[in-house]
């Protein structure tokens, strides 16, 4: 088996449909799919046995963003304007890859300022509605 140890980026990162698309890439610093999976105690029946229990599973998208407040085309506003609405994602975290992510999440605002003489920046999650796709990209 060989082994890859693709480095993440150049990539890309967008939000909404092809007609009213938002790219952060340029303010991107860092993102992460992150799934998150919780399972139930097993049930125990009369006869012994047992029955799994239940699995619930949930996936967000975490990212890292550069304050861009004030500018023009504002990625951080646009966080603000749309926050809560649902719209389509496309991540692809090295553009030199075939494969990247697509799916549905919900808009977030993200913080606004940090310390004085400094280039703020924040996390902010999405959480992501049903599973995300693994999808070419090329």
């Amino acid at each position: 088996m060989t082994i890859y140890t693709p480095e993440v980026g150049p990539g890309l990162l967008t939000i909404g449909a092809p007609a009213a698309l938002m790219n952060l890439s340029e303010q991107c610093l860092g993102a992460k799919l992150i799934p998150s999976v919780k399972k139930g105690d097993p049930i125990t029946v009369l006869s012994g046995g047992s029955a799994p229990g239940d699995r619930t599973e949930s996936h967000k998208l975490e990212v890292t963003l550069q304050s861009d407040f004030g500018v023009a085309d504002s990625v951080t506003e646009w966080l603000w304007e749309h926050r809560g609405e649902v719209h389509p994602f496309v991540y692809n975290p090295n553009n030199s890859l075939e494969r990247g992510i697509k799916g549905e999440l919900t808009v977030e605002p993200i913080e606004i300022g940090g310390d004085v003489k400094t280039k703020p920046s924040a996390k902010v999650e999405f959480d992501l509605n049903g599973a995300p796709e693994f999808v070419d990209l090329q």
